[in-house]
């Protein structure tokens, strides 16, 4: 399936480009571009040489940029290039930096193209160092800033294999940002051992030296994060993308053990590819939190969560519940009281009904509510008692008096780390979704024509996943469905039972 309707809403690339009007501006395009029978132009996508040639085009064509691609060099693809800067664009502003002509950035293995600070340059203004260790691609590269007019604002620096940012430093003190986009495999794995079901849709290009690295882009980055450890705010934000989606619970696990909580990733979709990005930072949260951050994740992402059952509530409609309109205007409402910070999460796939926001509590305003509004509705009634039973205008006085609070708290200081961060989701249920193991679903779910399903999923947080199970049953109480919880429990039969009779016969 594509995935360009999940690339960023600003990426130009969300349509695809049309290949016969750049048939007929560029001489070059022309001679690769391929027309079918029913009159659609194309091109060979398998082809190298036809791949350089796009990319040369666009960039000429979308960006004012002329570049040399060298045959033996990676042929950057635009689409995710653009998804990678929009993200840190949004990054900056996100911390309050509008002005992205006053920013500098490191582009860590800029190639031999320097695609990075040339398109950043170009379309921000921005003062850009990019850095590699091959002498060749640092050539090319200045090559190209030359070729764009672009010497003041980008500089490209040949760096040591051992070292990542020591020698950017030697340049400036302080720097905005740092992307990094490092090699994807490990040198003693080789390119070609992980098989595929399906052969890839485009070319292979680029060389060992930017398609390897000793350890793979895992031990690249950790050495990214432990260098970052060093310079802290020096850098507002350290950014790097990778291309496997199992190193993305790595490398979250590999911050939080360095105590770098001030977190957040992405996902970057185009075409039939999809690479991740991650973000930190050593900047206070109350200052900035790149929890709040705006990301990119596809809908697909979001269902595949769905499946983790633990935290999920499903019940059936009722009214003043009958639509998932009506559930997120209660949720919102409900978390709005409980002053929980929240965060919605935009689809722009809308093929099927689902709310999704972000939920980040400080300090525990949900456990124990109803205890609370018991006793608060106790402390009400002696009053109105002791009231009607009073006599003396200053005994009335005392009693009218605002009350003591039942529970004394002095204001919490907020914690650098939340609470809780988690993930709501909220969504109409099908009939598929509540079977069992077996394959069947309860009497009591046949017999209901609609369900609404909640899904709670831990992120992170001091409180652990505790909190989250007291948040759930929260929910819980305020839709008034433990009954039917109970039900639904007493109609299902008692699997360990059955497994026993079955040994026993």
């Amino acid at each position: 399936m594509s995935l360009r309707k999940f690339m960023h809403k600003r990426n130009k690339y969300r349509e695809e480009p049309n290949f016969k009007q750049l048939a007929i501006i560029d001489p070059d395009f022309r001679k690769i571009a391929i027309t079918d029978l029913s009159g659609r132009v194309r091109i060979n996508f398998k082809d190298q040489e036809s791949l350089r040639i796009l990319t040369k085009t666009l960039l000429k064509h979308d960006f004012n940029l002329q570049v040399d691609i060298p045959s033996n060099n990676l042929v950057p693809a635009l689409p995710l290039r653009l998804n990678y800067i929009l993200w840190v664009e949004d990054l900056l502003k996100h911390c309050n930096i509008n002005d992205l002509s006053s920013v500098t950035g490191i582009d860590i293995g800029t190639g031999a193209v320097c695609i990075y600070p040339l398109l950043f340059s170009k379309i921000n203004k921005s003062k850009m160092i990019g850095t590699d260790i091959d002498p060749e691609s640092i050539k090319s590269a200045e090559e190209n800033v030359q070729r764009n007019v672009l010497q003041d604002l980008i500089k490209v620096i040949l760096v040591e294999r051992d070292s990542i940012l020591e020698k950017a430093f030697e340049e400036q003190g302080e720097f905005t940002f740092v992307m990094c986009n490092p090699p994807f495999f490990k040198t003693d794995q080789g390119l070609g051992k992980k098989l595929k079901q399906e052969p890839p849709r485009n070319a292979s290009t680029g060389n060992e030296g930017e398609l390897e690295v000793k350890g793979g882009e895992r031990e690249f980055i950790i050495c990214l994060i432990d260098e970052s450890l060093k310079y802290q705010e020096r850098v507002k934000i350290y950014t790097t993308m990778f291309g496997q989606k199992s190193t993305l619970a790595f490398l979250r696990a590999e911050l939080a053990k360095r105590d770098i909580l001030n977190t957040t990733w992405t996902e970057f979709c185009q075409g039939y590819t999809k690479r991740w990005g991650i973000a930190w930072t050593f900047i206070p949260k109350d200052a900035v939190d790149l929890s709040t951050a705006p990301v990119m994740r596809t809908r697909a992402e979001m269902q595949k969560m769905k499946k983790d059952r633990s935290m999920e509530i499903v019940f059936p409609v009722r009214e003043g519940l009958k639509t998932l309109d009506e559930l997120s205007t209660a949720l919102k409402k409900w978390i709005s009281e409980l002053q929980i910070q929240m965060k919605e999460i935009e689809f722009d796939d809308d093929d099927q009904a689902c709310w999704a926001a972000q939920l980040i509590g400080h300090k525990d305003t949900w456990s124990h509510s109803r205890r609370k509004r018991r006793q608060a509705i106790r402390a009400e009634a002696i009053k109105k008692q002791k009231l009607e039973n009073s006599e003396s205008h200053d005994e009335i006085e005392t009693l009218t008096a605002d009350p003591e609070p039942l529970e004394k708290t002095s204001t919490p200081i907020q914690n650098s780390d939340p609470l809780l961060v988690c993930t709501l989701i909220a969504g109409e249920k099908n009939d598929n979704d509540d079977r069992d193991e077996s394959g069947t679903s309860s009497d009591e779910e046949s017999n209901e024509e609609k369900m609404l399903g909640i899904c709670l999923l831990f992120e992170s947080g001091h409180g652990g996943k505790l909190s989250l199970e007291t948040l759930r049953q929260y929910l819980v109480n305020k839709l008034d469905i433990r009954e039917f919880f109970h039900k639904q429990r007493a109609s299902k039969p008692n699997r360990k039972k059955r497994k026993r009779g079955k040994k026993n016969s």
